[in-house]
């Protein structure tokens, strides 16, 4: 077994993207407050911190979280250590040995102690070999107890799995109401036969699926989301009759949009549907504050009726927009 095991962790996972692209970015005592938060309400399983070394401007993710820990160092047994990294200044990953060795030695200058390194994305034109060599290579040296992978499809995932000497303990994939592509495309058979648990990034749809935003003047022009397909003018309102049914169930519990959304992905968690057998599921909800940390990590408890009942409604709606466009959609499901 790895020495990092993800079916132990809390299954109430944190993003920390938005503590540091934010503009201006999250106090850092209120992150702080916001990282403590999610700690405390898992005890006394450990919680899974997902980080990045392209989250921000100079480093500034990780700076918030050496600098966490380095207040509260009481926290560190209780949280699994996740960065992604490989990501070059355009946004364009570099999965190559030489990619790959220098933002994990990057990321070891603020986080010495770094459970688990993740590249961000695979290049199509990167042979995976070279990238998992580089990655087996990093965990026999010590500098990484374990690696993830993110955006691959199921083939390449058997792959690697196959190959690597140290087996990947996660996928991390974009998976929500809006963004369903894994169920269907074969990672989920392939990562649930494996046994590999599925990190759920974004399971609020960048924040659509909470029914704030309904018009496009509810996101800031300088947000990063403005730079993505599914957030044009157009789409953000074309995409409304899907909010409205997450909204209406939500009003029906007496629980928020995000609860209902959040809860949607969980409920798939080491479950049998449409006899695809899913892994264990770990949503990451990205979270800015404390009172963020209590909304999402609060359970919906959906029902089977209410999860199949959803499904439906949602299949049978159109999803409108890329989850990013065109330059970069060819460094998904790779």
């Amino acid at each position: 077994m790895p020495s990092i095991d993800l079916l132990k962790v809390s299954t109430n996972g944190i993003g920390l993207m938005s503590l540091t692209t934010k503009k201006p970015p999250v106090d850092k005592e209120v992150a702080f407050s916001t990282m403590n938060a999610a700690i405390n309400k898992n005890l006394p399983l450990q919680t899974f911190f997902n980080g990045g070394e392209f989250y921000g401007p100079n480093c500034s993710n990780l700076i918030y979280i050496r600098d966490f820990f380095a207040k509260y160092p009481e926290q560190r047994k209780n949280v699994i250590i996740s960065i992604k990294g490989c990501i070059r200044p355009d946004y364009t990953p570099d999965p190559s040995k030489e990619g790959i060795e220098k933002s994990i030695n990057n990321i070891l200058s603020y986080i010495p102690d770094l459970d688990i390194f993740e590249p961000g994305r695979l290049d199509p034109e990167v042979p995976f070999e070279e990238t998992t060599t580089a990655l087996d290579a990093a965990i026999d040296e010590g500098k990484i107890k374990a690696f993830t992978l993110s955006e691959v499809s199921g083939a390449t995932l058997g792959k690697i799995y196959k190959f690597a000497k140290h087996k990947p303990v996660g996928v991390e994939v974009e998976y929500s109401l809006i963004t369903r592509d894994i169920a269907t495309n074969g990672l989920v058979a392939i990562a649930g036969e494996l046994g590999v648990p599925i990190i759920a990034y974004t399971p609020v749809g960048r924040g659509l699926l909470t029914g704030a935003i309904t018009k496009p003047s509810d996101i800031a022009a300088d947000d990063m989301r403005r730079m993505m397909d599914r957030f044009t003018d157009e789409n953000i309102v074309n995409n409304q009759p899907i909010v409205s049914t997450v909204v209406e169930l939500s009003k029906k519990k007496g629980v928020t949009p995000a609860q209902v959304a959040i809860g949607w992905v969980k409920f798939q968690s080491e479950k049998t549907i449409n006899d695809i057998k899913f892994p264990r599921i770990i949503p990451i909800p990205s979270c800015s504050s404390p009172a963020r940390v209590e909304e999402n990590f609060t359970e919906a408890n959906l029902t089977q009726e209410e999860f199949d009942e959803l499904t439906t409604a949602i299949e049978s709606q159109t999803v409108h927009g890329m989850r990013y466009g065109k330059a970069f959609e060819k460094y998904l499901n790779v």
